[in-house]
């Protein structure tokens, strides 16, 4: 699950980082913004 897109009303708005073992209803994700200023420099 790691990678995964997270879409909304048809949009990209992050990635999915992780997931907790025991809780896999709960995790961490990046946003888009965050990954493309990330590219940028």
């Amino acid at each position: 699950m790691s990678g995964s897109p997270i879409i909304q009303n048809g949009k990209i708005i992050g990635a999915v980082s992780h997931v907790l073992i025991h809780q896999p209803n709960e995790g961490f994700a990046l946003y888009i913004e965050d990954m493309l200023k990330e590219q940028a420099s």
